[in-house]
């Protein structure tokens, strides 16, 4: 090689590395642009692109809305429950709900008939599946013949049944969702029956609630009747004792129940239900004040309470308090409710809904007795601190202190082989009765969530849920933050459409 050659291939290396680092100058400048610049030259570059090509511009279109419908199918595929924007959350789960969704180990389905997907209802069950998924929904067709039969579905009638994977069933009909309070406002009672049917379709043995008859004017047939419908819904089982044909209780009894007394037990009778305490049976006493014997005796009955420590004079309460007096009833009073018991928590905490007490009387705690006998009594129902005691005309009686009585006590006893014996004690039976203050709501109704939570609590079952949502005459009603994102919804994003179309006229426009 010569020394031409030699300085012609120097000269072209050192034209390479100049051009490299040139290219490097080039590179690190184009680094150091600003953000918005960047944006502004993509922007542009997709102008070019897509606006001043017809064809590209049909492809853009074509891919949003493919990607919308992909979008869609996507949200529809997994089962997204509804944004609840109302003020009371009238539509989103409680913790206590998902908590119960969240324990639930068997398969439950909903077959549901009357309702659209788009229904609050439906909304609810997406909720349950999203905390469970073993808690599923079907939406029931009219061509779904065999279901609407097996069901019983009747056309204009929507309804629910809950079906466990063990066969057990629970019902729910479209006027179970919902009652009024005192001012006509809707209370959504939904979340409370669906949470209710999913603990009791999970349960594995239905509780066997025995009523005592013969001793009673009240009878399954007739007195009390919609209190044992009721209970029969909760998925208990229902049978009668009569106890003076046969003294002694069933092997298979859950929870005993004295639903009044008006003639008292004889030896035999009391002997077997004092045994059955004893072996740690539970029980359910209400007793109705007797205005016929006003000096009714009952030794035996009494024999029965004292293993629970408590008495049950045959005396009057009466309530001065206007507060928890019913307008336009006698002797019907609304109950003081206790917030430190499983039985009256929720009834509390909602504070929508109150026991009507009706011609109430007293139950006494022995609080001696208690102490020697391993008992531990708590109010769960009692009058205000004005009420006094009255003879059976209403008139106080002079030796009567104004003041605070029970009227309602939930106790636990320990007994000698360290079972427990639980029981829930009414100072009057007629509150949970058939007898209507209106002519036609039972009493009951009104009661129904406290002898409800009564009967699970003696059986050791776990609370029941009163779950009430008051709807007022404005239903939707939205917090700040939400306020916004209905703004954004119904304003901005069509609004940034439309000036994106008009943006893309123009601009095509002046490209011609």
């Amino acid at each position: 090689m010569d020394k031409n050659e030699k300085k012609n291939k120097k000269i072209l290396k050192q034209m390479s590395n100049e051009k490299n680092k040139l290219i490097k100058k080039e590179e690190k400048e184009s680094s150091k642009i600003p953000f918005k610049e960047k944006v502004k030259q993509a922007t542009h570059t997709a102008k070019d692109f897509f606006i001043k090509d017809t064809s590209k511009m049909i492809l853009l279109i074509a891919i949003v809305i493919a990607l919308y419908l992909v979008i869609n199918l996507w949200v529809n595929s997994i089962n997204l429950a509804q944004i609840d924007l109302t003020k009371n959350k009238l539509h989103t789960l409680t913790e206590q709900s998902k908590n119960v969704a969240k324990n639930i180990n068997k398969e439950i389905t909903f077959y549901v008939w009357g309702y659209s997907e788009s229904s609050s209802i439906v909304d609810l069950l997406k909720q349950y599946n999203s905390a469970n998924t073993k808690i599923n929904y079907k939406i029931v067709n009219s061509d779904d013949v065999s279901t609407i039969n097996e069901y019983g579905f009747e056309t204009d009638y929507p309804a629910l049944v809950g079906v466990s994977s063990d066969g057990r069933n629970s019902y729910i009909s479209n006027y179970d969702l919902y009652t009024y309070d005192d001012s006509y406002n809707t209370i959504d009672l939904a979340e409370q029956k669906l949470t209710n049917a999913i603990v009791n379709l999970s349960v594995d043995k239905s509780t066997k609630v025995y009523f005592i008859e013969g001793r009673s004017a009240y009878s399954t047939s007739g007195g009390i009747y919609y209190l044992t419908q009721y209970l029969s819904e909760e998925f208990y089982e229902i049978d009668t004792l009569n106890i003076v044909s046969t003294p002694a209780i069933p092997e298979d009894c859950d929870i005993l129940a004295i639903m009044g007394v008006k003639t008292d037990f004889t030896d035999a009778e009391t002997e077997a239900i004092c045994g059955y305490i004893e072996k740690g049976g539970d029980m359910i006493i209400a007793n109705d004040i007797d205005y016929v014997n006003t000096d009714l005796a009952l030794p035996n009955f009494q024999k029965i309470l004292d293993k629970y420590a408590v008495s049950m004079p045959n005396k009057l309460v009466m309530d001065e308090n206007t507060k928890n007096q019913v307008s336009g009833y006698n002797l019907v009073y609304q109950a003081e409710v206790s917030g430190s018991h499983e039985i009256t928590r929720v009834l509390y905490n909602s504070r929508s809904v109150t026991p009507i007490l009706v011609a109430p009387g007293m139950i006494v705690l022995d609080t001696e007795k208690m102490a020697t006998n391993n008992v531990n009594a708590t109010p769960i129902l009692t009058t205000s601190t004005e009420a006094y005691v009255a003879n059976l005309s209403g008139q106080k009686l002079e030796q009567s202190d104004t003041g605070y009585y029970v009227t309602a006590a939930a106790i636990q006893k320990t007994v000698e082989s360290g079972e427990e014996s639980r029981a829930v004690i009414f100072s009057t039976i007629s509150s949970f009765s058939d007898n209507s203050l209106d002519g036609n709501v039972p009493i009951v109704a009104y009661n129904k969530d406290i002898i409800l939570n009564s009967f699970a609590f003696a059986a050791n079952q776990g609370e029941l849920y009163s779950i009430r949502k008051t709807q007022n005459e404005t239903p939707f009603v939205v917090t700040d933050e939400k306020d916004k994102i209905v703004k954004v919804i119904i304003y901005a994003i069509p609004i940034s459409i439309a000036a994106m179309g008009l943006y893309v006229w123009m601009s095509r426009r002046k490209l011609k």
